[in-house]
């Protein structure tokens, strides 16, 4: 699959800008609003290609949404802004992206905005010298967000089409649009090399996501200054050759809202072939397509994944049942997701969901002085945190990652001079501290937000354990902060791909256990990756586990896995609590 993706032609850019190029030697505010548009709208239709870029075969691939979203909140706030200069539009789009931004490729992403923004100035149109410029400080921007930055991603690409576009300018090609077109090309480049730089994309035998996502708002971008429609998707080469994306009939003009549209309901599921049976991808593709909008078909040997788009889900399943067992069944409401999107970007006022311990505070008394925010992936996790004395909790977490805007609403309803976050997930974290560089100027005064950098739920149960109220506040921070490392975290979920993985070859459908993030088990049998992943997370000497059930485990099978758990480890205490996360069977907690 890589050497298919890694071989594809690099795309031509003959630079034209229109039926008269000239016209493209500096660029307005309109314009550059309409290449933001497009961009979005271009990475909107590719969600589900980025999405299925993700390295580990967990169910967290969400870089492609968390890209679009960044992106949504960027158009949203360039649609308010009242100054037609490009400048201005930058600078709005770059405010935007920095308090829309989710998930860490949201906040890279929302970095190199502000970068481009950076560079641009407040210059009414933009030339092609100084675009170059732009783009070129916008990688640079993102690298210094990052502590560490890594080779082979968004990163990279970013750098490597701001490098093509300065070398464009010094070669004394004055349109913008061969500029853009020299950034592609760039962008292309680097994202085709990925798999070079980081052994785990090769491994996977796929690209890097926000690479990719990132190349394809350029190429939008592009699209945008030559006037062009988009196309269909079955007219654009994919990242992925095992991805088969069936077409698109119609094109978005100029004049469409990225936001509009009706959406149906998202479906995806896995078909397993019967004992025997040849399960064949491009049969199933054209069977289904008559019964949904937007269909991905991921093949595989013996199976065959679905990601469709329908006003009858009812049907695509019964439909699906002829070519085999159905699986790993997900329906949701793409309209409710689309208005919670809206939200997001500030159309209406709210987001993802956020519950208080308590009545609403009255925003006319006395900050208080210390307050906790946490997000958490389930109502089960939200009740025992509230139950620690966090003032507000946000839900999300894998595939469901919050913006730097709702940590900053949260923190606004916490109502007190220090909000203490706790991500609770890796991909949270940046957000979180992002929220946390723009809280003066957000929440006003002295108010100010402080991160601790949990990276797991359990992680964070265990910084609230440690807390001691009315401490200071910086010494508060430090009790959590020191808390974590006594915390492991044990995640038992379903594998969504094929893959080789820390020496472990990993099959869909399989269980698979991970320690602190990283894949250490997988098999057939739930009861045994989860012990040799508890073994690997020190049970043996450990003295409590608390095993948090998911949202689709009953409460039998999650009285039946604890107890096979407290005849492996006879030694530990074992506890047992509804997490109600999606996605992940079990999260346990091993102290």
């Amino acid at each position: 699959m890589m050497a298919d993706s890694m071989q594809q032609p690099e795309p031509s850019f003959d630079g034209h800008g229109g039926e008269n190029d000239a016209e493209c030697s500096r660029i307005d505010g309109a314009t550059v609003r309409h290449m933001l548009e497009l961009a979005t709208t271009w990475l909107e239709r590719h969600v589900t290609v980025v999405n299925a870029l993700n390295v580990f075969p967990v169910p967290d691939g969400d870089t492609g949404t968390n890209m679009h979203l960044t992106m949504r909140a960027a158009v949203e706030a360039v649609r308010r802004v009242a100054d037609e200069g490009a400048g201005a539009v930058v600078r709005a789009a770059a405010q935007g992206a920095v308090l829309g931004a989710r998930g860490n490729s949201g906040v890279i992403l929302s970095q190199i905005v502000a970068g481009l923004s950076r560079g641009v100035g407040d210059t009414r149109s933009i030339s092609s010298a100084e675009f170059a410029r732009a783009l070129a400080e916008g990688a640079s921007n993102a690298y210094r967000a990052v502590t560490r930055p890594v080779e082979g991603t968004i990163l990279t690409v970013a750098r490597a089409a701001g490098d093509a576009a300065v070398e464009c300018v010094t070669q004394a090609r004055e349109s913008v649009s061969t500029v853009l077109g020299a950034a592609m090309a760039g962008a292309h480049r680097a994202v085709q090399a990925t798999p070079l730089q980081l052994p785990l994309l090769k491994q996977a035998g796929v690209v890097d996501a926000g690479g990719e996502g990132y190349r394809l708002i350029l190429e939008g971008m592009g699209f945008a200054l030559r006037g062009e429609a988009l196309p269909a998707l079955g007219e654009v080469s994919l990242p992925v050759a095992a991805v088969q994306m069936l077409p698109d009939d119609g094109t978005i003009s100029p004049e469409d809202d990225p936001l509009a549209g009706e959406w149906g309901y998202c479906t995806q599921f896995v078909i397993v072939a019967h004992d025997g049976a040849d399960l064949s991808v491009e049969k199933v593709r054209d069977d289904l397509q008559v019964l949904a909008e937007t269909t991905m078909v991921v093949g595989g040997d013996g199976f065959v994944r679905i990601h469709g788009h329908t006003e009858d889900p009812g049907s695509l399943l019964t439909r699906a049942v002829q070519f085999g067992r159905v699986q790993r069944i997900s329906i949701e409401d793409m309209d409710a997701q689309a208005e919670r999107w809206r939200m997001a970007a500030g159309r209406v006022a709210g987001g993802t969901e956020v519950q208080s311990s308590g009545e609403p505070p009255d925003l006319d008394a006395p900050l208080a002085d210390v307050a906790i925010i946490a997000i958490a992936p389930g109502e089960g996790f939200a009740s025992v945190f509230r139950g620690l004395g966090v003032s507000e909790v946000v839900f999300g977490g894998q595939t469901m990652n919050p913006s730097a805007q709702e940590i900053l609403d949260a923190a606004r309803r916490a109502h007190a001079r220090t909000v203490i976050v706790l991500p609770n997930n890796g991909n949270v974290v940046l957000t979180a501290k992002q929220a946390s560089a723009v809280a003066a100027d957000a929440l006003g005064g002295d108010r100010r937000i402080l991160v601790v950098g949990s990276r797991t739920v359990p992680q964070g149960i265990g910084a609230m354990m440690a807390m001691t109220f009315g401490a200071d506040p910086e010494a508060i921070v430090s009790a959590m902060t020191g808390a974590l490392t006594s915390v492991r975290t044990v995640e038992v979920t379903r594998a969504i791909r094929d893959v080789s993985i820390n020496e472990i070859d990993v099959r869909v459908g399989d269980v698979l256990g991970l320690v602190d993030d990283e894949v250490v088990a997988a098999g057939t049998e739930i009861d045994e990756v989860a012990a040799r992943s508890l073994e690997l997370a020190g049970a043996r000497t450990a003295e409590l586990v608390t095993i948090y059930r998911g949202a689709d485990v009953s409460d039998s099978d999650a009285s039946r896995f604890s107890a096979a758990v407290q005849t492996r480890f006879p030694n530990l205490a074992v506890e047992s609590m509804t997490g109600g996360q999606p996605h992940y069977d079990f999260i346990i907690s091993v102290e």
